[in-house]
Parts: C-alpha cells; structure tokens; sequence
C-alpha cells in the first residue's frame, strides 16, 4: 500500500504512521509489495509495505528526518514470535462458540496432543446467541472451562465485571505472537485479559461470478445500493441474504449503518454512550435515522420475503446456492458457505456497505474478535494447560493452519494466507479506512439487546416510530429512570 507522497515533514510523518497502522493490520499481499527493499537503506515512496512479517520493512522517516526501509513493529515488543509453552498431564474443555471451525480446530488439538500426551482438550460448543447470553453463569460453576473464547464488546465486559477474567498483560506469546493493534478489543485498564484470534471484516460478502454474470457493479453509495436491491429482485434473486431471525449475524450490518452516521467513531460513540446512559434516546434523530434505512431497505425488497422468519442457517444456504446475491455478515461466514457448496471456493468478494450519498468518512468495518480467555476459577495446572493451548494456538503454523482451513483472518504475526483465495481476495478490503466494529459499542447488554431487536424488526417490516417508541420505553424501565 502506498500513501501519497509530500514534502511536508509533518505529513510525511502522518503519511508513514497511516501506513504503518495499516502495516499493522494488513494481511500479506505478496503481489501488491515492491521487493528487493534493504533495512536502513534510504527510500523515496513512502507507505510501500512488504506484508505482516517480522520481517517486513516500510518507507518511513526515522529520527533524523530521513525516509529508510525501517521495521514494521507488529507486536508489543520488538522481539521475535515465541514457541509454545510445554502444558503439565491433565485435562480441560475449551469453550466456543464456532461450530463452523469444529473439524479444523480439532485438527490443531489432535496435534497438540499428540505432541503431549497425557494432555486432553475438549471442545464444548454452543451456538452463538446462547453462548452469549448463558456462558458467564456456565463457566462460573464450571472449573474444568480452562480456555473459554468471548465476545468484543457486551460479553467482556459482562465477565470483566464479574472478575471472569485472568490477567494475559506479561505472556511473551500475548506480546510478541500477536499483532499489537489487534489486541484492543481485550485490553481492560491497559492490561490483557483476553487474546483476540479472528481478524474479520463485518462488510458484506458477494457472489462474485453471479455480480459479473449479470453485469452488476458493487454499490458504492446508498443510492446504488437501493437501486441494486430493485434491479437484483427483478431478476428473481434475493439481493440481501440478511437473516432477520437470527440475532448474532442479523445484527452485523448495523456496523455499516451505523459507521457513517456521524462524522467520527468519537461522535458515533458518544451517541451510543448517551443512550446507554439515558441522556439520549432511540427515538431521538441519531438512532431513528439508522433504523429508518433498515425501513428504506425493506420497502426496496432487498430483504427475502417474510424475513423475520429467515435464519442463518438459510441465508447461509441460499447464497451458497446461488439464490442470493449477498450474504451481508462478513468474512467469518465464507467458511460455512465453502462448506455448503466447495464450488463456492474463489468466487466471493467484499464490499464496504455505504448507506449515505455524501462522501463517507469510513469505507467498511474491522473486528477483532474470537477472544481467547483463561478462567480464574481453573486449578493451577488447568490453568497452565489452558496458557499451553494458547500459545500454541497463537503460533504462526498453527494459526496459518487454522485460517486457511476455516477461511478467517487471524491476529497473529508471520501467518501467510497464500494457500487460501478466498482470503487473499478479500484483503483487498484492507487498503479501506476502516472502523472498528461500532455495533459493539452498545455493553449495556439492557439497552443493546432491545436495541437490536428494535431494528431486526424494522427490518421486517414493523413501523419505526411504533417500535422506537416502545424500545425507548424498554430501555428507560431497564435503566430505572
């Protein structure tokens, strides 16, 4: 990736920090990165990246004001990736909610134990609604749940309040395994109390042969994307496989709707805060603008019909056949799309949801989530076992093994996503300015819940103002005002 270059010391050093934040984000992209670049020999075109090695150099002004290949800093440190920790004998489960990467992932424990026998890992899986809504109270009765994974957002904080949580801040495979940037979304007080494994984008995924099929070009704006909607339906295809009835993935283009709905992350986020707070309400401008698109999307027939009763499960399907144009949850669901239909292999693509007309402030949404976290309430050598596993699945190998198979971007340094195409085309939404997941936010799960069945509705076809006015009710009785 390049950014322009100036002459300019201040921008330059602004130009350099944006690539490096990107250096620090990116996948590798072998063929967008100039070769033959040399540590601390002088450079000209700054911003060009040589991929998310240890390794990988960037055009950027040192010091002395001068442009140089420099080191990419990836992790907390400027130490190289550590090996896994030995685990003691014993047993633990492992507590997730991705049914989807079953099969891979124990592929990666298989491995594990056979590099320590006498060490067992059981993974116990519960669907995503479930598991956040019932794993705090599952795990807190439950000391053999050593390795449990959480949520970004209403999740953490649930098990942060209820000291749920062990302290991963000084593990040298948490600070020098992981990509820095990455970690955010599990940083407390500025300490680590759970390890983001997933990077994935929240942006809506497409059928790439189907779009150049018929000629369709990717929305660029919410003008294009009511008018794709109209002119896909005629065809007789669903233009957005949105599934309605199922919360967790119904509730991931309220991202894009809500990325561009004001003219900052910090804007957008003080909205969400004063609501959580009671000082704003759903009914107010802000919010009532987001649910109203839902409502505008409804009525252009970019939804299937009677979508309130449409599951994952089949959107899932649908687009994986071929009867829909756009599953819009993000790149996490290309696997189970893969799974449904191997055919499927090389032809997704990813597009940031723009739902205004003016110029956006931001092209498409990050996350960093699949969090891995150790439970206080495990014995020592539990505990242990679960640091052990950690590790080992934070290493580079394993990580590249379980991102190939399960096509999903991880946040783990040196991991090379050549062997997978799918993921290779959809990095190309890397070079976007994106933002942080916005919908996660809202960690009141008291006002985040109706919040999002408020606009799950809307979506469906309820009025706005009807649904607002008693989702507004809702969240006022649950805050006791």
């Amino acid at each position: 990736m390049k950014t322009q270059g100036t002459n300019s010391f201040s921008a330059r050093r602004v130009g350099a920090a944006a690539a490096i934040a990107f250096a620090l984000v990116a996948t590798s992209l072998p063929s967008a990165f100039a070769a033959g670049e040399v540590f601390g020999k002088k450079c000209t075109t700054e911003g060009v990246s040589t991929g998310q090695k240890t390794t990988s150099l960037i055009c950027a002004e040192g010091s002395n004001g001068k442009l140089t290949w420099q080191r990419v800093r990836l992790g907390s440190t400027k130490a190289n990736p550590v090996a896994n920790l030995t685990p003691p004998k014993g047993s633990i489960e492992f507590h997730h909610w991705r049914s989807e990467d079953k099969v891979v992932l124990q592929g990666i424990i298989d491995d594990f134990q056979a590099k320590y026998p006498g060490t067992k890992i059981t993974q116990v899986i519960t669907d995503s609604t479930n598991y956040q809504n019932l794993e705090l109270s599952k795990v807190s009765v439950n000391p053999k749940a050593a390795l449990v994974t959480i949520f970004r957002g209403q999740q953490f904080t649930d098990f942060a309040k209820a000291n749920m949580m062990v302290d991963l801040s000084n593990e040298r495979f948490v600070k020098q395994n992981v990509i820095q940037s990455a970690l955010t979304p599990g940083i407390l007080n500025g300490k680590v109390y759970a390890v983001p494994y997933q990077s994935l984008f929240n942006n809506p995924i497409y059928n790439t042969e189907m779009f150049a099929k018929n000629g369709w070009k990717t929305p660029n704006n919410w003008t294009e994307l009511l008018a794709f909607c109209k002119t896909s339906k005629a065809k007789g295809i669903i233009p957005f496989a949105w599934p309605a009835a199922t919360k967790g993935n119904a509730g991931q283009i309220m991202n894009a709707m809500m990325m561009n709905s004001d003219s900052s992350i910090d804007a957008i986020t003080k909205h969400v805060n004063d609501i959580q707070a009671g000082k704003e309400l759903v009914t107010d401008a802000w919010f009532k603008g987001i649910a109203t698109k839902y409502a505008q999307m409804n009525d252009a027939g970019c939804f299937p019909n009677n979508v309130v009763a449409y599951t994952d499960v089949a959107a899932q399907a649908d687009f994986a056949s071929g009867k829909a144009a756009i599953y819009p949850t993000g790149t996490f669901g290309m696997g189970p799309i893969k799974a449904l239909n191997p055919a499927m292999a090389g032809k997704m693509g990813i597009f940031g949801m723009i739902v205004v007309d003016s110029k956006p402030v931001y092209q498409g949404i990050t996350n960093n989530t699949f969090m891995f976290s150790i439970n206080p309430k495990s014995n020592s050598t539990d505990q242990k076992i679960a640091r052990s596993f950690m590790s080992y699945l934070l290493t580079a190998p394993v990580a590249q093994k379980y991102a190939v198979g399960t096509s999903q971007h991880v946040s783990v340094i040196n991991v090379d996503y050549a062997e997978n195409v799918d993921l290779l085309n959809t990095s190309v939404i890397m070079g976007k300015k994106l933002v942080l997941a916005p919908r996660f936010l809202f960690t009141n799960g008291a006002v985040a819940t109706p919040v999002e069945l408020a606009l799950m509705a809307i979506g469906s076809g309820k009025n706005v103002s009807e649904v607002l006015a008693d989702t507004a009710k809702q969240i006022k009785t649950a805050l006791g005002a």
